[in-house]
């Protein structure tokens, strides 16, 4: 990625037709979503204070549905046991609209740092509901 800024950078200065010293120019970072670890997410879950703005991609469970709760059980990969496997969480943001008791996802979560009813908050950036857990 730097060596085609880089690349770009000099393009543009060879084009403009005079010399142009490039300096270098610090890239912004870019945080790219990697498959967590059970133990990983669940560390960051349990010290959401220490893990603000980190991504995670996540599967989990609805298991409260309110007005003003939406609470699952979420876990680094995909499990036929989610509330076994899973750690709690607190899902807001829009993407959680029409999410119903129950229902089975993937979403992409940033940790907010807050916590809701004892439970991390995260934001969900993403969701896709992938099927209804039946008893």
């Amino acid at each position: 990625m730097r060596k085609i800024i880089t690349v770009a950078v000099l393009a543009m200065a060879v084009a403009g037709g005079t010399a142009v010293t490039a300096s270098a120019q610090p890239v912004a970072t870019i945080q790219k979503q990697s498959p967590a670890s059970e133990s990983t997410l669940q560390a960051a879950l349990t010290d959401y204070t220490h893990h603000i703005g980190e991504t995670y991609t996540v599967y989990g469970k609805m298991y409260n549905v309110t007005s003003d709760s939406h609470a699952a059980f979420v876990t680094a990969g995909r499990t036929d046991t989610p509330a076994l496997d899973g750690t709690s969480a607190e899902l807001t943001g829009s993407a959680v609209n029409g999410v119903n008791e129950d229902d089975l996802f993937t979403a992409s979560v940033t940790i907010t740092g807050n916590e809701i009813l004892g439970d991390a908050e995260v934001h969900v950036n993403t969701l896709q509901i992938t099927g209804h857990y039946t008893y």
